[in-house]
């Protein structure tokens, strides 16, 4: 009660002051993303604001000290539909009384979404109201209108074309600012939509995942600049061999070495700057996602459509190991690419499947080398991917280089067909592995359509085998695609709508002390000093199953989580989640695994750890919680 006394007192002042006895005052501009939209286009209207020297602008949410929280309208926007709002990242400033709240200094900047609708004019004419409270030795309220106009001219502009590179890197940098936590938009004709902020610091929200959170982990922090950085992305991709998603295809290049024994070493170094070259393709592939999409590490396999197409690659790929098809695909290892010259292909598929399968492990490094790179600038993102892969690439080179270490590969034999089926029979275990991340109604239909792949393969190989005619290939691959066309409807189009309902929609509930995450528990258990712990995790994650089992799940943890009386969340991104994705991005990190860990006493510094788990240091966290 006394704290709001104190505020609205300070209010008071601050707005029975007389604004001209200070020459202090905030300037803001507003920049579309670009020079002219289309009908449909998604528009971006970026707002500088420069604060005083010396000065600080209340942020929203506030925090738990005083002052007044920066609210936002827009007014005047017929024609264009705002889908929400965004902000650049607050600052905990700590004043001389009280306790410490978000502001900014220098400068901030917010980001409004929206879409041209059809009965959009040839010019969109607004106003962007900022409304706020600036401070120093002396506060002084503020309201800034700023106009802006979206040209309507239905040509073809690229996204952030008009932004310079700051903007670009400060919007991809930004938090979402949602309904309830922001401003109010109005439209021509039909008043406003409330958006107001929640001061709590959790907003609502949830259904749509535009949640905002109040909070300043609590981890050992490396200070990063571009060099460390692409260091320590050089040494992760080194490790991401050794971790169990890419073992299959390793397999598969170990054999490629053995049987390139026999060549030049010229030409064997050549073929691993290929096989690096496919790696390096996709990782450049996966920076462009995460520099222009906002895509994270893995992200891909969270969409089921994206998940059950790399199923099917793994599970055509594994065929070959079995020699179920002889073509001239990445699978055709061995003498037909000797008699055929045809091999560097093959390597540049394998390096970028290799690549492909390496996502859903987050080793070593990169979980914290990544989550700093995805707020820099658009080069670092792309320099810094690219140092991962030839990190990853590195071993290849080295050892197809070196004479010495050469010996250590095993000369061509028998062993080698052994090796190759076991390797076959890896990818089949990785593709079932990848296929519990799908929805479960999906499963089966998966599973249809690998038969359905195999049948064509089977056809093909049959029909058109190796030295058969051109027409006679084409027809075969005609009628493999037909195959393949009428798996995809029968199993997708028939089998799925038929065995998809809700009760299998139902998401499982967690056994034992686990909950699944909402951000309201998070937000009760806040309110009444419960200590949380929440394990942000994927079903395609190798890492996270590890944590699962070795750590969250053993019985010293669930234990003490018991003893504690500890709020155990699994935040899982296995499919989208945007709630669970917002506080993850909000807590430091864009991979999984994650966990976090909020103090009952202390809950907005809560302490983080990445990738694999401690068991130790986290049983030291937890004990340290103190008794409710």
């Amino acid at each position: 009660m006394k704290a709001h006394m104190v505020q609205l007192t300070l209010s008071l002042l601050a707005f029975l002051l007389p604004i001209h006895s200070y020459s202090a005052d905030i300037s803001v501009t507003a920049r579309p993303d670009r020079d002219g939209y289309a009908v449909g286009d998604t528009a971006r209207i970026a707002c500088i604001v420069s604060i005083p020297s010396s000065y600080h602008l209340y942020g929203n949410p506030l925090g738990p000290g005083i002052g007044k929280p920066l609210k936002i309208s827009l007014q005047g926007n017929d024609g264009f539909s705002v889908t929400g709002m965004r902000k650049s990242p607050a600052e905990k400033y700590k004043p001389d009384i009280g306790e410490w709240v978000w502001a900014y200094e220098k400068e901030a900047r917010f980001f409004i979404e929206g879409v041209i609708r059809e009965n959009a004019p040839e010019e969109i004419e607004g106003t962007i109201i900022f409304d706020g409270l600036i401070c120093h030795t002396a506060c002084v309220p503020f309201t800034k209108k700023v106009p802006f106009v979206l040209t309507i001219n239905n040509q073809v502009h690229n996204a952030f074309s008009a932004w310079g590179p700051s903007l670009k890197t400060a919007f991809g940098a930004s938090r979402p600012m949602e309904p309830g936590t922001g401003g109010t938009i109005q439209k021509a004709g039909t008043g406003h939509r409330d958006l107001d902020i929640d001061l709590g610091g959790l907003s609502s929200g949830e259904e749509t995942g535009m949640v905002q959170w109040d909070y300043d982990p609590v981890e050992p922090r490396q200070k990063y600049n571009v060099v460390l950085a692409l260091v320590l992305a050089f040494l992760a991709g080194i490790i991401l061999n050794v971790m169990p998603c890419v073992l299959p295809v390793l397999g598969v290049k170990i054999l490629s070495f053995s049987h390139g024994l026999s060549e030049s070493r010229g030409k064997a170094v050549l073929r691993s700057l290929i096989f690096a070259a496919g790696m390096i393709t996709v990782f450049m592939a996966l920076a462009s996602l995460a520099a222009f999409a906002g895509y994270s590490w893995g992200e891909q396999f969270q969409n089921p459509k994206m998940l059950v197409g790399i199923v099917s690659l793994i599970f055509i790929f594994a065929l070959g190991m079995f020699d179920f098809y002889v073509i001239l695909v990445p699978s055709n290892i061995g003498s037909l690419e000797q008699q055929t010259g045809e091999g560097l292909f093959s390597d540049f598929y394998k390096g970028m499947f290799a690549t492909i399968l390496a996502t859903p492990c987050s080793g070593p490094l990169l979980g914290a080398t990544l989550a700093w790179t995805l707020t820099q600038p658009t080069y670092v993102i792309f320099l810094v991917f690219g140092s991962v892969g030839a990190g990853m690439a590195f071993p290849y080179v080295l050892l197809s280089s070196s004479k010495t270490l050469a010996r250590f590969i095993p000369k061509p034999g028998k062993w080698m067909e052994d090796f190759k089926h076991v390797m076959g029979y890896l990818l089949l275990g990785f593709a079932v592995f990848l296929m519990i991340g799908l929805p479960r109604d999906m499963i089966l239909s998966t599973v249809g359509l690998c038969v359905f792949l195999a049948m064509a393969l089977s056809f093909y190989s049959r029909i058109a085998p190796f030295g058969s005619a051109i027409p006679r290939k084409i027809t075969a691959l005609l009628v493999a695609a037909g195959i393949i066309g009428a798996g995809i409807y029968v199993n997708f189009g028939v089998l799925y709508s038929s065995i998809s309902d809700t009760s299998l929609k139902k998401a499982e509930k967690q056994a034992g002390v686990w909950q699944e995450f909402k951000p309201s528990l998070l937000r009760s258990a806040h309110a009444s000093g419960t200590h949380v712990l929440i394990d942000f995790t994927a079903n395609w994650c190798m890492n996270c199953q590890y944590n699962k089992i070795a750590v969250l799940h053993s019985k010293q943890i669930v234990e003490l989580i018991k003893d504690k009386d500890i709020l155990a969340l699994k935040a899982d991104i296995t499919t989208e989640n945007p709630p669970a994705e917002s506080l993850l991005h909000h807590l430091g990190s864009r991979s999984v695994p994650f966990l976090a860990v909020f103090p009952g006493d202390n809950p907005y510094e809560p302490v983080v750890m990445r990738d694999l788990i401690d068991k130790k240091r986290l049983a030291a966290e937890l004990k340290k919680l103190p008794e409710k």
